[in-house]
């Protein structure tokens, strides 16, 4: 899974989304201060569907592609590759029923990329929504 990039420049001030820049960011120290077992409990509720419609998510992405918006380039490919590697990573929980790696900060960003991906990929609001409840 790709490490969890900066948040520089992915909204700028005058962006009517800049608000939801913020609120990742915020998400990305939230995420950081957990401990290690509250992590896994977020991590687990995700991967089982509770709070986080990856329906409707992949949903919103394909629009995005279909509309032309978000495209396999280099500035939107790295959005898919993770959202591609995110739902590998779901399809290993649900085998296994747990992490694919045994690694602290494996699970860190992988519940970072999971909770900020909308965002990254412009799905706005709606994006928002989708990673804390299903559509």
């Amino acid at each position: 899974m790709a490490t969890v990039q900066p948040l520089q420049n992915v909204v700028r001030h005058d962006d009517p989304l800049y608000d939801l820049g913020l609120w990742a960011k915020q998400e990305v120290l939230k995420i950081e201060g957990l401990s290690k077992q509250q992590v896994m409990s977020e991590l687990q509720g995700i991967m089982e569907g509770h709070k986080y419609s990856w329906h409707c998510i992949n949903a919103l992405l394909q629009g995005k592609l279909e509309e032309g918006s978000l495209e396999f380039s280099d500035c939107h490919g790295e959005v898919l590759f993770e959202w591609k590697n995110l739902c590998d990573e779901k399809r290993m929980w649900e085998k296994n029923g747990r992490p694919s790696v045994k690694s602290e900060k494996f699970n860190v960003a992988c519940l970072i990329n999971l909770k900020i991906l909308p965002i990254k990929a412009g799905l706005g609001s709606e994006g928002k929504l989708a990673s804390w409840s299903h559509c």
